[in-house]
């Protein structure tokens, strides 16, 4: 997680960053007993300068210009450390989930509730950035944003839009695994199928896509009125460059997007074999590189298949994975961080897990079992 901007104090969490809000086009000094800024050595009795919503200085008070006219935050008393970044959530939405299983179509910044008090509870845990996408009952999801915990809109709390999308190989509720897999798979499929069929009506009678787009009402402006080939390494469909982009459908446009690499899928794993499959399909599909594995903490025992395939992954579990011995009774536990590190695998924490909420804790957790604190922190 990228955590190299945004400072707060633990302590006075809502009031600093609230002060950020109301002082984004002025000036802001926080001052802080010690800063930790994770691109060097912990600063002490230091300064942070903010100008319109933005750090431009950071160090040691007497080194540190303090602009006279700025208003002046915290104290000695106080740590300054870098805001968390919530590298995955499917919180803060009037709901996590949708009834259709296959909706990349849908968006979920029409489902995110700013006076939620997901968001509030965020800021005061030390939360700057939340990646907020679908929840994990579904078989294709909708796209989803990344956003502030702060802001009366969304378009207040937008950072980025239409960013990632959701798939998962963890069967949904009342799917077994094998339903679960063919759902996926035929989707992608289906996908195929619908581009070659429209391709092959263009053939037979040139111009027929673009008359039904403008029949409908699409958008045919820049881009959208062109065709190209496909770019995805996996398949092809030959003629696809003479279908205007603007004329493919709505419902397989963002599938489209998928297959071609432009949305990170944020692929959900509730097991060891929820791995292997999801693996599976994005190679096949050829999104591999795009994928990010969010797994649950019985997923470390795949732990040599993602390092194999090089992807990161999000820890939406617990860190520590019991397992008790059918016949003894006796319980074994497994630091999951330690195990993805050991492998050379990339990971992030999440506080999606309802016993830990807090990401501070999962790093203080990280630590007491291992990690170094810098690692946690970046974790």
């Amino acid at each position: 997680m990228n955590m190299k901007t945004a400072f707060v104090s633990p302590l006075t969490i809502l009031f600093v960053c609230a002060g950020l809000a109301s002082a984004s086009d002025g000036k802001l000094v926080i001052e802080a007993g010690k800063i930790v800024t994770l691109a060097g050595p912990d600063i002490d009795n230091g300064l942070i300068v903010i100008q319109d919503g933005r750090i431009v200085a950071v160090g040691k008070a007497g080194e540190v210009e303090k602009p006279w006219d700025a208003v002046v935050l915290g104290g000695q008393q106080f740590t300054a450390f870098p805001g968390l970044v919530e590298a995955h959530t499917s919180q803060g939405m009037d709901r996590a989930n949708e009834n259709v299983d296959v909706a990349p179509f849908l968006d979920i910044r029409d489902s995110i509730d700013p006076i939620a008090y997901f968001f509030e509870d965020s800021l005061r845990n030390g939360i700057t950035t939340l990646n907020v996408q679908q929840g994990a009952n579904c078989v294709v999801g909708g796209r989803g944003m990344i956003v502030r915990p702060f802001g009366m809109t969304v378009e207040e709390m937008a950072v980025r839009t239409l960013y990632g999308i959701k798939l998962s190989a963890r069967p949904k509720g009342g799917k077994s695994r094998p339903t679960q897999m063919q759902a996926l798979r035929f989707a992608l499929e289906d996908l195929r199928y619908y581009l070659e069929d429209l391709v092959e009506k263009e053939k037979d009678e040139q111009g027929r896509a673009k008359r039904e787009a403008l029949f409908q009402g699409r958008d045919l402006e820049a881009e959208k009125a062109t065709g190209r080939a496909l770019q995805s390494s996996a398949w092809k469909v030959d003629g696809l460059e003479l279908i205007p982009r603007g004329a493919i459908d709505e419902k397989y446009e963002p599938l489209l997007e998928l297959v071609e690499g432009r949305y990170t899928v944020f692929f959900h794993c509730g097991d060891a074999l929820d791995v292997n499959h999801a693996l599976e399909v994005a190679r096949t599909q050829g999104f591999l590189a795009k994928t990010v594995l969010v797994i649950e903490d019985d997923c470390w025992k795949a732990a040599d298949r993602m390092a194999e395939a090089g992807v990161p992954v999000i820890l939406e579990g617990s860190l520590v994975d019991v397992q008790r011995d059918p016949i003894s009774g006796e319980e074994t536990e497994t630091f999951v961080p330690g195990v993805l590190k050991e492998k050379g695998i990339r990971f992030a924490l999440s506080a999606e897990d309802p016993n830990s909420r807090s990401l501070a804790y999962q790093a203080g957790l990280a630590i007491a079992r291992g990690l170094t604190r810098a690692e946690a922190l970046e974790a």
